[in-house]
């Protein structure tokens, strides 16, 4: 049964990116566990898959004793995950990746959107960042644009060290913000982002020109 699964799940997720250089799926599991909703395993790598341009580089995922209502899903019902899974997951991005995706309104949004966090601006509404220039050093993140505001536009820089705690908390430490307008809590040396208990980030690590991490990642129903 596994084997029947494995190409239709390969043809699904193929419909899902706007590109993808190599995709395998492996599922595992009898035919009467997969027909009652329980599919023991299941594998997924991913290799140059572009979503909603985003360059997501390398990704592998593993899950088990997955539980959806395939029964009422063969009588044409959506398919519904019954209980929660744990998603193995280990990623690479490497900076051209990351390069390529800030063009992406996803990215580039969710990158203006945590310098606002970090700021707490009065700004936020009144200003435009173009990002166009990532850099990944040793234990470092680097983000480059400008800065639109008042009708002056000027660079903006956010240089980050990246460190996981307790699984799922990312610290970026040290964090230096550099503009030469005056953004009111651009002094701030270190900030902290909770992804949340369904997170638990194993490795985090930043070399030159590459992210990777591993960890687990659970989806609830």
């Amino acid at each position: 049964m596994g084997s029947v699964l494995a190409p239709a799940c390969r043809v699904w997720l193929r419909s899902q990116v706007s590109q993808v250089d190599s995709l395998q799926v492996d599922i595992q599991g009898g035919s009467r566990q997969i027909l009652g909703g329980t599919i023991p395993r299941v594998a997924v790598v991913a290799v140059g898959a572009i979503y909603q341009g985003l360059s997501l580089g390398s990704i592998d995922l593993v899950a088990d004793n997955i539980r959806i209502n395939l029964p009422q899903v063969v009588k044409g019902q959506p398919v519904r995950l019954l209980e929660p899974i744990a998603v193995m997951a280990e990623v690479e991005f490497r900076e051209t990746d990351l390069q390529a995706s800030l063009a992406a309104p996803l990215l580039s949004q969710a990158i203006t959107d945590l310098l606002t966090q970090i700021l707490a601006t009065p700004h936020q509404n009144q200003w435009l960042i173009d990002w166009h220039q990532v850099r990944i050093a040793p234990h470092t993140l680097i983000l480059q644009g400008n800065l639109t505001l008042d009708g002056q536009t000027v660079p903006i820089e956010i240089s980050m060290g990246i460190a996981v705690r307790d699984g799922h908390i990312l610290d970026l430490d040290p964090l230096t913000i550099t503009c030469s307008i005056d953004l009111p809590g651009s002094k701030i040396n270190s900030y902290q982002i909770d992804l949340g208990n369904d997170v638990n980030i194993t490795q985090l690590q930043l070399a030159t020109g590459k992210l990777r991490c591993q960890g687990r990642i659970q989806v609830n129903p």
